[in-house]
């Protein structure tokens, strides 16, 4: 059996990376590498979280770096607007994102025994927890978890203390605002949470021995083979990691292999390529099995 616990799927929304992965793709990904089971989420980057004035600075030119949305807490509304310029994308009392994630739900319905939507929910203090009981009481059997993504959203999820009876994932990274600490700090401050640090926390060593010790923590180690290739601006120690494997034996130094979910985070990863990873570990094959579907049965509570 192979457990996908972590990956993305787009819908009918405009997306401004990977546009061409839609739910289709997804699927035939599923078919082609014998995924039994897959815990999808949006794609983040949908094109509300795009500056209108990001494409062209004043000379003309493709200019990226400068402009990036946030989500904001304003006059107990969500908020998203530009860092740089102030522009706003968006204002209500209702997380944007709700109608993506329905369509994510409908379209997956019809494959619920082997798909099981993650919410993306974006973290505003004015609007989260409603957006949370919303999404608890009107669909309680269509979606196993929650997905928080403090880099994209430009906030700092240590702030947040929520109430829910589904599991979290947290994507982390080596900025300020996706610091996996922060993560630590959230599921910490939320014992009764279960809670997935994404990305092997970037290996940061300290928040790797944390979690070892935290009950409601695991995390998966997606994608091995991206945060490899990129591993001067993904991780904290790069010149520790000579192949995707490595990032792999490095969380196993300090997490036990029962709080390793497997994941692929397509299309930022590929799932071939994701699952020879783990199928060359040199680790026993109950390891192995533990990682690859073992833990997120325990986990998700299927």
């Amino acid at each position: 059996m192979i457990i996908n616990s972590h990956v993305h799927v787009n819908t009918k929304g405009i997306y401004f990376y990977y546009p061409e992965y839609n739910f289709q793709r997804f699927l035939e990904e599923m078919r082609e590498n014998n995924i039994d089971i897959a815990f999808p989420a949006l794609n983040p980057k949908v094109e509300l979280f795009r500056c209108s004035n990001e494409l062209m600075n004043s000379s003309g030119t493709q200019h990226f770096s400068k402009h990036r949305i946030q989500v904001v807490s304003k006059n107990n509304m969500l908020v998203l607007q530009c860092k740089t310029c102030g522009t706003v994308n968006y204002a209500a009392v209702a997380d944007p994102l709700r109608e993506h994630n329905k369509e994510l739900i409908s379209i997956t319905a019809p494959y619920r025994a082997n798909i099981k939507p993650l919410i993306y929910i974006l973290l505003c203090k004015s609007t989260i927890q409603k957006e949370i009981d919303f999404w608890e009481k009107n669909y309680p059997n269509d979606f196993s978890g929650f997905k928080l993504h403090p880099w994209n959203d430009q906030v700092n999820v240590a702030d947040f203390k929520l109430r829910s009876n589904k599991p979290f994932l947290i994507h982390t990274g080596i900025r300020k605002l996706e610091s996996a600490k922060n993560a630590i700090t959230f599921a910490k401050n939320n014992p009764s949470l279960k809670v997935v640090i994404a990305h092997a926390g970037a290996l940061d060593s300290s928040v790797l021995q944390e979690a070892s010790l935290l009950n409601n923590v695991y995390i998966d180690c997606c994608p091995s083979t991206f945060m490899y290739e990129s591993k001067y601006s993904s991780l904290y120690s790069p010149q520790e990691i000579l192949a995707p494997e490595d990032i792999y034996y490095k969380a196993l130094d300090y997490v036990s292999s029962e709080k390793i979910l497997f994941g692929t985070d397509s299309p930022w990863g590929n799932s071939k390529q994701e699952l020879e990873i783990v199928r060359n570990l040199h680790v026993s094959k109950d390891v192995k099995e533990q990682i690859l579907f073992k833990n997120a049965l325990k986990f998700y509570g299927i």
